[in-house]
């Protein structure tokens, strides 16, 4: 089977993972990043921009030696718009249209100016559906068409960043049925809730590690490269260097609480249940101490994804430890996995 790229263009860098399986096994045939120009997404306001990526991701494709021509990308989590949509029953010729009445309610561009997908994730015993919908610029949407094309490589699909993630979560928890999820970024935190392997919410945060880092800047003075270097020496520690760093970044991981535990709440109230686990995942769930702090606070088991843990990686040996720095790879793992899981 061929292998497809999962590619995760961020804020800061550019991943990307390749994943084939063999007999029920799955084997890592590449994993790599490499730094991007910031505010490197490739939305309708950043066309030139475009240009700054695409010899990067090529030259990451080079290293690979990996003859895949298909990808799968995903779209930035701040770009996407979604929501859980309660519709009576309909025929499923009939949904879309009934998408489209609702979606003029929560989508604020025309919706001649987006594209919708949809995901139904609960019919009950009337018939009645629990539907979660997914819009995005058409600009937008063409933008990363542009991209790959110029590339030479095949787009089989733009997925959000919790749809790709899931699969992290089914190949690594496979017994986990409730689950929050914090992808933190470099400027943005995205929050997502799964049941039963079903997106319920995603919301994206402008708040991720930077914000953490210039917090850390202003109340000790530093610059920010330094400051970058405490924060992941040092982490939210209380016994670490005083507890300075911890003290300095509170206030802004307090937000990042708060909305966590508005998510629970509705996590709740749709599921009827508690959520089993917290995963965090993206740069900053690498910060000493945070899943450590995040169970004492919202009082939930919090693990750090793990999305090489049921992954064969004798085939490929990456420049780092899949262990302990794997956890950045979750969106660009789960993209990968798309159609093989």
């Amino acid at each position: 089977m061929s292998n497809i790229l999962g590619i995760d263009i961020g804020q800061n860098t550019a991943k990307i993972v390749s994943i084939s399986k063999e007999n029920e096994k799955y084997f890592l045939d590449f994993v790599g990043e490499a730094k991007t120009p910031k505010l490197a997404q490739p939305t309708d306001n950043s066309i030139n921009l475009l240009n700054e990526i695409e010899p990067i991701i090529k030259s990451l494709l080079n290293d690979s030696k990996i003859k895949s021509k298909q990808v799968v990308a995903s779209l930035p989590e701040d770009e996407v718009i979604s929501r859980l949509v309660k519709l009576p029953p309909l025929k499923d010729s009939e949904i879309m249209d009934a998408l489209k009445f609702e979606a003029e309610t929560f989508i604020p561009y025309p919706l001649n100016e987006v594209s919708i997908d949809y995901e139904i994730i609960e019919k009950d015993d009337a018939g009645r559906l629990s539907i979660f919908v997914i819009a995005a610029k058409n600009d937008l949407i063409q933008s990363y068409i542009k991209l790959f094309k110029n590339l030479g490589l095949e787009l089989l699909a733009l997925e959000s960043p919790a749809i790709a993630l899931r699969r992290s979560f089914k190949l690594t928890m496979p017994t986990i049925n409730r689950l929050l999820a914090v992808d933190m970024g470099e400027k943005f935190s995205n929050i997502f809730s799964i049941n039963n392997g079903n997106v319920y919410f995603s919301r994206s945060l402008e708040v991720g590690g930077e914000s953490l880092t210039r917090a850390i800047s202003l109340s000790l003075g530093l610059d920010m490269p330094s400051a970058e270097e405490y924060k992941k020496a040092y982490g939210i520690k209380e016994t670490e260097l005083e507890g300075k760093i911890r003290a300095a970044v509170m206030p802004v991981l307090s937000n990042i609480v708060e909305e966590i535990r508005k998510t629970i709440s509705l996590f709740i109230e749709d599921v009827g249940k508690q959520p089993e686990i917290l995963v965090l995942g993206g740069g900053g769930a690498g910060l000493p101490g945070m899943a450590e702090e995040l169970t004492k606070i919202l009082g939930i088991e919090v693990q750090v994804l793990q999305p090489f843990s049921g992954i064969d990686s004798t085939r490929f040996t990456p420049n780092f430890n899949l262990n302990t720095d794997g956890y950045k790879y979750g969106l660009s793992v789960g993209l990968a996995l798309r159609g093989i899981i």
